[in-house]
């Protein structure tokens, strides 16, 4: 991307006439947002062209001057708030002197209001929540009214189907036969200084974030006023073949931007014949898609010399205690999942049996984290402002926190260390810590634009205190379980973390300063040069939290980053870890720190837990076996033998199939990626006559991360 706005500025240079007094650059297609401006351009001036420059005679004065509303700008880089300061980064270390960029970072309560300002910069690099607070929402797709009818016709999935009348835009307009009106000053004043500006380019870094078309992060970039358009993604599709539609909508694809025609073309095809139809989106995507893989090959040759990454699938056994506690949970949580069959009951019950779940993946990790602990993620300002409000509405906070349904909205998993917002909805804590930093931060879930704050996110231990007004007093604990077990003590090293260790103390003893650096030509070779660095991923920070205190007992030098730091302490940390020699383990959060970060200083990582999605896992992955990497990289992956995470991993292997084929490395055809019923069934390793006992083998299951 920065090597392509570098061309342009050539292009864009030599094309500019000696006397331009009466002529203006214009891209030849430009896009003006009919959902916003209502704006209908000449026939010629809307052709489909490339990202090149022609000449157009200046425009009618009418036109002019409501184009002039709007100062011309640069590029415009969206991508997660993680690696906002790496993209200032790259775009300041990669490029030589002569040519160099002006670059604002578009962060931060003191970001200007003055799109002027904004148009004096070639880049702005910003984040996909300012976006979100910033630009008008794009209606919801405009056949809602329609495809009610049509879900039985096309094949749609009831994710593209809702029950709601679609609500109408917020921007107004007026259309005339023949003509258009435009009410442009509403628009003007109704956002923020990024949609007062017309781009030249809008690059969406990591633009599987837009997947779900009806979030409002996805229709706030949709309507990005934009010459150009760019999605950049390691892992375009991750769950199922529909993500693939926000993509389209975004990128102005037609006709496949429209739902319907979505549907038509692409999803009911292969849904009635999943060979053929997958063969048909792969010649749609080879229209639009620069497919870059580390083994693609250029006139013969490796786009990129990486050194070999080796993936090892490491089998841990339980300790005897470990086991008996598992087998007793798992007889638990299978006897439960068959109550729910037996009453016909399991779609109604969906989130409570993605806890009985969650607690069987815990418990391979450290039986402690199944049972909960009673620490406070919030703070004072979270304490302070609970003590103010109203007892009534603290006990319905605390109903809404402790509801069965409860599942976090941003990783759609029951939460760690759950907190429910002012506006009543409920997040893990390090899934909406995100959303809290900078002043104009909104809640996350869907058409919610409740401002966040840190006073007004509630944990349970805060809620029961306020309640109970005494200060002194805890959460109480679940007493379902022995608390006299050896497992379930702090002090007990797990199965899994013993595992760790022992990987680390063979690989990653600690480092002097005088330690071997890794530079030249192709990769080195780790047994002669020293010491490796590790990154260590799990999905909870329970677990960072089990094996930090192990990492210190065993003298080992750690930095660590999850979802509840700062930007700048995760900045610090991924720093320290890439520049100190003596500091040779990363814990890193899977939420926090899959994408985007570059951490070639490792070159071993381990992961700690499965996740339902193999793509987050192999984006985690990514940050050691990426561009810069010098050493072979090995990859351990833990699970416990026997146990839920086997049929995990058979779930996961389904999922690499069906995007496979999207993709044309597989030509056999991929299958439905939902978790039905007979995958519930699997998971609980209940047998095949118990699902006779209600005819539910058409329910299907609709999960974020499934």
């Amino acid at each position: 991307m920065i090597a392509l706005i570098q061309m342009q500025r050539i292009f864009e240079a030599k094309s500019k006439p000696e006397d331009s007094r009466n002529v203006r650059t214009e891209p030849l297609n430009l896009d003006d947002d009919d959902e916003i401006s209502s704006v209908k351009l000449d026939e010629e001036n809307r052709t489909q062209g490339s990202d090149d420059f022609m000449e157009l005679p200046k425009s009618s004065r009418s036109m002019g001057e409501f184009r002039g509303r709007r100062p011309a700008a640069g590029t415009l880089v969206v991508c997660p708030a993680s690696v906002l300061r790496q993209w200032a980064r790259e775009l300041d270390e990669k490029v030589t002197s002569e040519a160099r960029l002006s670059v604002l970072v578009y962060h931060g309560g003191s970001r200007t209001k003055d799109p002027d300002a904004l148009a004096r910069y070639e880049v702005v690099v910003t984040t996909y929540s300012i976006v979100t607070n910033e630009v008008p929402k794009r209606p919801l797709v405009e056949e809602d009214d329609d495809e009610q009818k049509d879900v039985a016709r096309y094949g749609l999935s009831s994710e593209f189907s809702t029950n709601k009348k679609p609500k109408k835009s917020s921007v107004k307009k007026s259309r005339k036969k023949g003509g258009s009106e435009i009410d442009v000053p509403s628009f003007d004043t109704d956002c923020g200084t990024l949609a007062r500006v017309k781009w030249s380019r809008v690059i969406l870094d990591e633009a599987q974030t837009i997947k779900n078309h009806r979030t409002q992060v996805a229709r706030a970039c949709c309507s990005l006023r934009a010459k150009r358009r760019w999605c950049l993604s390691g892992t375009p599709i991750q769950n199922s073949i529909d993500e693939v539609f926000s993509y389209f909508r975004f990128l102005r694809y037609q006709p496949y931007d429209k739902l319907k025609s979505f549907g038509a073309s692409i999803k009911f095809p292969i849904s009635r014949n999943a060979v053929h139809g997958y063969k048909k989106l792969q010649v749609i995507l080879r229209q639009i898609m620069l497919r870059r893989t580390k083994g693609t090959l250029i006139d013969g040759e490796p786009i990129i010399n990486l050194p070999p990454k080796t993936t090892h699938l490491t089998r841990v056994d339980f300790s005897a205690e470990e086991r008996a506690f598992y087998n007793r949970l798992e007889a638990q949580s299978r006897s439960q999942f068959k109550a729910y069959a037996a009453a016909g009951t399991v779609n109604q019950n969906y989130a409570n049996i993605l806890l009985l779940l969650l607690r069987l993946r815990q418990a391979c990790d450290h039986p402690l984290l199944v049972k909960g602990l009673s620490s406070d993620p919030v703070g004072k300002e979270s304490s302070d402002m609970a003590k103010r409000l109203p007892k009534e509405l603290l006990v319905n906070l605390l109903k809404l926190l402790e509801a069965s349904l409860a599942i976090c909205l941003v990783c759609k998993d029951p939460p760690e260390n759950a907190v429910v917002t002012m506006c009543g909805h409920v997040f893990c804590y390090q899934c909406v810590n995100e959303f809290l930093t900078g002043e104009d931060s909104t809640c996350p879930a869907p058409e919610c634009k409740e401002q966040l704050g840190a006073d007004v996110v509630y944990s349970k231990p805060t809620l029961w205190r306020c309640i109970s007004s005494d200060t002194d007093d805890d959460v109480p604990v679940s007493s379902e379980y022995d608390e006299n077990s050896l497992v379930l003590h702090k002090e007990y090293i797990s199965s899994k973390i013993r595992a760790v260790l022992e990987i680390l103390r063979s690989h990653c003893k600690p480092m002097t300063s005088n330690g071997a650096s890794s530079s030249g030509k192709g990769y080195l070779d780790s047994d002669t040069e020293g010491p490796e660095k590790a990154i260590v991923f799990s999905q909870w920070t329970g677990m960072l939290n089990l094996v930090e205190e192990s990492l210190k007992d065993s003298c080992i030098s750690y930095r660590r980053l999850d979802g509840t730091m700062t930007l700048l302490a995760r900045d610090k940390a991924v720093k320290d870890f890439n520049t100190i020699p003596e500091v040779s383990v990363m814990l890193m959060s899977l939420k926090a720190g899959n994408l985007g970060l570059n951490m070639v200083a490792a070159c071993r990582v381990i992961l700690l837990d499965l996740w339902w999605n193999p793509a987050t896992e192999d984006q985690a992955v990514d940050r050691a076996h990426r561009i810069g990497q010098t050493r072979p990289v090995t990859v351990s992956r833990l699970t416990i033998r026997d146990t839920v995470e086997d049929r995990i991993l058979a779930l996961q292997e389904d999922k690499r199939k069906m995007i496979a084929s999207a993709f044309g490395d597989d030509q056999s055809g991929g299958t439905a990626t939902r978790l039905t019923v007979e995958d519930l069934t699997f998971l609980f390793r209940v047998s095949d006559q118990s699902r006779r006992n209600k005819d539910t083998s058409s329910e299907h299951f609709q999960h974020g991360s499934l």
